[in-house]
């Protein structure tokens, strides 16, 4: 293999990329995951007996996905010659949006499975909108960290991404409820995002797409129809969370962003 082909050349400046902004959220991605689970468990423990028990499928792979991911990225970086292992991080990369995105979909449908057409319209909507969060997030790092070049083709990616996200969102209306405000509000700040890889603002576009992401989430947990406060736990078990969440944030939150802080300013460093 030529290494001087600037074909490589090319893909190795954008594989540096990718593993520097991934570097301060990497393992703090499965703490949020089990941070959901144990917070669900704990706090509305009947939603999560029958979330866990309907769509355990899903689940679990979407576990493996995470899992294989994970041990994908290590062994890529120790044996980089064996391809494989780009190979089986891209697919789990793949796997576990979808069956998250088709789980959430299903109990946004009313309880549907998640292989019906809601759940699978949801699983493609949530792997394409996390590729288009990717490929966003990444422009900014890569105009710091790798020149134009790789630049703008993670904006042209991130700019295709996203019209292929609103082209598959319109179909909506099929099935789910979408007159909530919400789903206006991700609309439009979908599009501000859009506008904003145009005039090339990497780090607005950060912001808004964020919201976009956010607040499709937010409402379609809103059109799910599960009765939170019926299903909350005792008065007394919610407030010990309460209190451990605040005091848990109090030394979660400035330890992340000072670490997001020091992985940004690493390169502008050296």
């Amino acid at each position: 293999m030529d290494r001087g082909d600037p074909a490589i050349v090319r893909a190795e400046a954008e594989q540096e990329v990718i593993e520097h902004a991934m570097g301060p959220v990497w393992e703090a991605n499965h703490v949020w995951l089990i941070f959901v689970m144990v917070m669900t468990w704990t706090a509305f423990p009947p939603i999560f007996a029958a979330v866990m028990s309907e769509y355990w499928v899903p689940l679990s792979l979407a576990a493996l996905g995470i899992v294989v991911r994970g041990s994908a990225f290590v062994f890529a970086k120790a044996l980089p010659q064996t391809g494989w292992y780009a190979w089986a991080f891209g697919v789990s990369s793949l796997l576990t949006p979808y069956c998250m995105g088709a789980v959430a979909g299903a109990i946004a449908a009313g309880g549907t499975g998640w292989l019906s057409p809601s759940g699978v319209y949801a699983g493609l909507l949530c792997t394409g909108l996390c590729g288009y969060l990717a490929a966003v997030y990444l422009t900014a790092d890569a105009r710091r960290l790798a020149g134009r070049e790789v630049t703008e083709r993670f904006r042209r990616g991130a700019l295709a991404a996203g019209v292929a996200v609103g082209l598959l969102a319109l179909p909506g209306t099929a099935f789910f409820d979408v007159s909530s405000p919400l789903i206006a509000l991700s609309a439009i700040a979908g599009l501000v995002s859009l506008a904003l890889l145009v005039l090339r603002r990497y780090l607005a576009v950060r912001v808004s797409a964020a919201l976009a992401a956010v607040s499709v989430l937010w409402g379609a947990c809103g059109l799910s129809g599960l009765d939170f406060e019926g299903a909350a736990a005792h008065d007394a078990a919610l407030g010990v969370v309460f209190w451990a969440l605040g005091l848990g944030a109090i030394v979660l939150v400035p330890s992340l962003t000072w670490l997001y802080v020091l992985f940004q300013r690493a390169e502008e460093a050296r």
